[in-house]
């Protein structure tokens, strides 16, 4: 049984998914979520900035610059307390 992940690492996850470009099934399956758990954190990522929805045929989410900076500030605090990752792994 695996741990339960913190929401700040499901939302750098999905920001890493969209740096270059997501649709919603690629984020999903990425981020090992489902359809209707991924779209409150989407909304949550675009309400404050750090990703936007690009319209097309088929909607596409991407990183913003300011996304992209909470990612970078993410991963410098992993580098500074590696037990976090720790964590993660099942008992």
């Amino acid at each position: 049984m695996g741990c339960k992940r913190f929401r700040d690492q499901i939302l750098c996850k999905i920001l890493h998914v969209c740096w270059v470009g997501a649709n919603k099934t690629q984020i999903v399956y990425s981020s090992n979520m489902n359809f209707h758990t991924v779209v409150p954190y989407l909304n949550l990522l675009i309400r404050n900035g750090l990703a936007e929805r690009v319209e097309g045929e088929r909607p596409r989410y991407r990183t913003t610059p300011k996304g992209a900076e909470v990612l970078q500030h993410f991963e410098e605090i992993e580098k500074l307390m590696p037990e976090m990752e720790a964590l993660e792994e099942p008992a």
